[in-house]
């Protein structure tokens, strides 16, 4: 899967697929922990285009945070419309911030 990124002053924004399901679910949560590289100090995923994501999807976010977390990596999302995020309400905005915009999010990892 490939995965649209940039990097500014340590952190990984990470603009996602329109879908994340059973079917690249994987390879999304593989992606997403091989972008980090040594020397990034956080991770932002961008859900602007994001449309569906199954529990499949979810877990990856879970795990992708745990992996993250381990590493001392700081870990965020942001952008996700309304309809979506209903589906982060079930817990996983517990484990991960959940942010309006980018900027909101890049600056809840600034210090």
């Amino acid at each position: 899967m490939k995965l649209n990124f940039e990097r500014t002053h340590g952190v990984v924004i990470v603009t996602s697929c329109a879908r994340v399901d059973g079917s690249n679910a994987l390879a999304f949560e593989c992606a997403l922990c091989d972008i980090v590289q040594e020397g990034d100090r956080a991770l932002v995923v961008d859900f602007e285009l994001l449309k569906y994501i199954s529990s499949a999807g979810l877990r990856a976010i879970l795990l992708t945070a745990k992996n993250l977390e381990e590493r001392a990596v700081g870990f965020c999302l942001c952008e996700i419309e309304p309809h979506v995020r209903k589906l982060f309400a079930i817990g996983v905005d517990e484990v991960v911030s959940i942010h309006k915009t980018r900027d909101e999010a890049v600056a809840s990892l600034s210090g």
